[in-house]
């Protein structure tokens, strides 16, 4: 429980920030500790040794990343039981996520890798990190080899199907979620799940994701376990059919369970509709903006704050993170650190975006969002391009071929 008198006390900010930077500090030490072990790892199993001079800088994570498979209590390459490679974008400790993986380990019908955000990354859509490295740290999840990334759900995906993160063999699956909220409709263009499936197309996996149409103050943990039983029985029929070719490599299915899973209606094909999430944007203070950091697991956020330097209020963050309001404000850092003096600053505005999880759309049931809240299980396949329909193709052929014609200057 968070107190007012805690709320006006900095020191306890300033020592978690010590502590999180300790921490890092800490792991850190333990994967070069995991590169001296590796080499014991590799006797134990008669591996050949690798000459050092042979290796890039991808030879040091691998070396800790292969020394922690080694260490497994089972041999994924040598097994008949597919392997199934899990993400999402609410985060590692996410309950949808943490219920998915208890399901299918429980299952014991895949071997179960994970690969997931260090922190919640929804709305991030496709994105994915160029020009700056990503930190991936094992994290321990039962009956599964797990990884943390500080990047998107698709560099997840990518980095875990590149063959550094993992030295398994290439999963047979891929399973995002399952995400706290429907994805319906054109939400499915800002889903950080969504696109974890789809970049596990792209890369020529099959992949499904996962998403529970939460509702605040009637939801709770517990419908994710009904919901990723559910999710079970539909990843151990896709890899029965998978074995028999039945499964259709030309796209991915968004699957959403609807508010309370257990009284669902059943399983319904749909088609993505035209729902989307209302939004609302409204002006904050031009010398403040909003961090959206709530989100994050302490750790990550204490350094992150740290990284923003000394220009940046300890005692007004220390107040905000201890706040129990969602949207955390930091005060404005501009300075000559940042390459801009504060008469620049000031001229800047500042806007939040209020999105509610209300989402408005057609209430028919062809479409996922209208047979999802009549309470069925919706099955909504999707492509990885956007070809639209043929009469909107014929009518765009048309127009631009008048439009250029109308539009050409003569000496042409």
């Amino acid at each position: 429980m968070i107190t007012p008198e805690r709320m006006e006390r900095p020191p306890p900010f300033i020592l978690s920030l010590k502590d999180a930077l300790k921490t890092r500090e800490t792991q850190r030490n333990h994967l070069d500790a995991s590169k001296c072990q590796r080499e014991e790892c590799q006797g134990d199993h008669d591996s050949p040794k690798t000459n050092p001079q042979e290796v890039e800088d991808t030879g040091y994570a691998s070396s800790h990343l292969q020394m922690t498979a080694c260490s497994s209590t089972f041999d994924m390459n040598n097994d008949s039981l597919p392997i199934v490679l899990v993400t999402n974008d609410d985060g590692i400790h996410a309950p949808g996520l943490r219920a998915l993986i208890e399901a299918l380990v429980s299952s014991n019908i895949c071997h179960v890798l994970v690969c997931a955000p260090d922190c919640n990354k929804s709305g991030v859509g496709h994105s994915i990190t160029l020009r700056k490295s990503v930190e991936v740290s094992p994290v321990d999840i039962k009956g599964a080899i797990a990884y943390e990334v500080s990047g998107t759900p698709a560099d997840c995906v990518s980095l875990s199907l590149s063959g550094l993160l993992f030295p398994s063999k290439e999963p047979s699956l891929v399973l995002s979620g399952i995400n706290k909220g429907s994805n319906c409709g054109y939400h499915v263009l800002y889903s950080g799940t969504v696109a974890g499936a789809r970049e596990g197309l792209i890369r020529g996996v099959p992949s499904i994701a996962f998403s529970l149409n939460w509702k605040r103050g009637e939801s709770t943990d517990k419908d994710f376990k009904t919901a990723a039983n559910l999710c079970v029985s539909i990843v151990r029929a896709a890899l029965r059919d998978m074995k028999k070719g039945l499964v259709s490599k030309g796209c991915y299915l968004n699957i959403d369970i609807p508010t309370n899973p257990l009284k669902n209606k059943g399983f319904k094909i749909t088609r993505q509709g035209s729902s989307r999430l209302a939004t609302k944007w409204r002006a904050v203070s031009s010398d403040k903006h909003v961090l959206r950091a709530g989100f994050c697991k302490e750790s990550a956020l204490g350094v992150r704050l740290a990284e923003l330097g000394s220009a940046a209020s300890a005692v007004a963050a220390a107040r905000r993170m201890n706040s129990p309001l969602k949207n955390m404000e930091i005060e404005s850092i501009a300075g000559p650190e940042n390459g801009f003096s504060s008469t620049e600053s000031s001229k800047k505005l500042y806007f939040l975006n209020d999105t509610v999880e209300a989402e408005v759309g057609s209430a028919d049931c062809e479409f996922d969002f209208g047979a999802l809240n009549e309470g069925y299980i919706t099955i909504t396949p999707l492509g990885l391009t956007t070809n639209t329909e043929v009469e909107t193709f014929d009518w765009a052929s048309k127009w631009i071929s008048t439009a250029i014609e109308f539009t050409a200057p003569s000496s042409l």
